[in-house]
């Protein structure tokens, strides 16, 4: 019996000692996500911004990167801006919406504004955090220039 109990209490000690130390070592760090752009004279800031990959299955090992972000405008509280970019791979590029290797939508007031041109720029994608840069103009003839995103990856 004691040759069972001895080892037993060695590893419920290792055990419990390892876990406080992985307990007290932050091992993921997150960035505040953020989203700003200029549409028109508005500035349109972000409250939050949300992040997801979707497999798209168009081709065989297709991922799409979707980044939202939402207004935090009180006078237009459900605006927002969503950005794809399509065979995402982790990497930093610039992707073209007219080519069809990005998308933009902004959301306003109801009226949904879909991109015809544009880009999409992924400049830095850590472990953690993938951050750009955008801009596009809309088919209702909005133009919102001066994106810039940094989103927690999904």
């Amino acid at each position: 019996m004691k040759k069972f109990i001895v080892p037993a209490v060695a590893v419920a000690v290792c055990c419990m000692a390892s876990m406080g130390c992985i307990k007290n070592k932050p091992y993921v760090t997150t960035t505040n996500p953020s989203m700003t752009a200029d549409i028109g004279s508005y500035k349109f800031v972000a409250s939050a911004v949300t992040t997801a990959t979707i497999d798209t299955q168009r081709y065989d090992t297709t991922t799409t990167l979707v980044i939202t972000g939402y207004a935090s405008d009180r006078v237009s509280p459900y605006d927002k801006i969503v950005l794809t970019v399509a065979n995402y791979k982790r990497k930093p590029g610039t992707f073209s919406i007219s080519q069809g290797a990005a998308s933009g939508v902004y959301y306003h007031g109801g009226a949904v504004g879909v991109a015809l041109g544009g880009v999409v720029n992924i400049t830095s994608v850590s472990t953690t955090v993938t951050s750009g840069y955008f801009s596009f103009n809309t088919n209702d003839g909005i133009a919102i220039t001066n994106g810039l995103y940094v989103a927690n990856n999904p």
